[in-house]
């Protein structure tokens, strides 16, 4: 059975998110090089927000408004394509990184699987869009992994997947700050899940 907790805040805006750049990508918009764009975001002429992991992110009608200023136009409809989102995988099993990897839509690119414990050291260092957490471990305890993720500064705020081949773990997973807990077999489930983040 497939459980899902509804975190009002993550709920976007009617007509969806605003449509946001990497830096890099308004670079090459601009026929620029990034280091410029990120100058000129720090700078100020240049509006920007940034993630959890401080990559720049602009508005689309912030990067037409610059390279506007530069004598590009580009139609705000129509934005550049982005890189895909990426997604961790933390398992102790190739076959259900393997498995997740097979269903994802191509607005998510599945970070490379190198064993459990070398994904938990270097998974901080670039934070993903998304982590998914296999609960049926055996060399480490999944909750304590859990609240771990959850109270790290930088990936404390990443959507958090978890899956288990029993329902058991399922709704400690949810107190413990997974946003969603689902069977390992609910494989439609895990696009529809991704699909909600973003």
């Amino acid at each position: 059975m497939s459980k899902l907790r509804v975190v009002p805040d993550a709920v976007p805006p009617i007509g969806g998110p605003p449509k946001l750049l990497h830096a890099g990508e308004v670079a090459r918009l601009a026929g620029l090089h990034k280091t410029t764009v990120l100058q000129a975001v720090r700078r100020g002429e240049l509006r920007a927000s940034r993630t959890v992991g401080r990559s720049v992110r602009i508005a689309l009608p912030d990067a037409a408004a610059y390279l506007q200023s530069r004598g590009i136009s580009i139609a705000v409809t129509h934005p550049a394509p982005v890189e895909p989102r990426a997604v961790v995988v933390l398992t102790e099993h190739a076959e259900v990184h393997r498995r997740f990897g097979e269903l994802l839509l191509p607005s998510w690119r599945l970070v490379e699987h190198h064993g459990l414990y070398d994904d938990l050291l270097t998974v901080g260092f670039e934070p993903p869009a998304a982590i998914v957490l296999d609960l049926d471990l055996l060399g480490l305890n999944p909750l304590a992994i859990l609240r771990a993720l959850r109270a790290h500064p930088l990936l404390g705020r990443v959507p958090l997947l978890a899956l288990s081949q029993v329902d058991a773990p399922l709704d400690g997973a949810l107190a413990h700050g997974a946003e969603v807990a689902l069977r390992a077999s609910d494989v439609t489930q895990w696009r529809s899940a991704l699909a909600a983040i973003g």
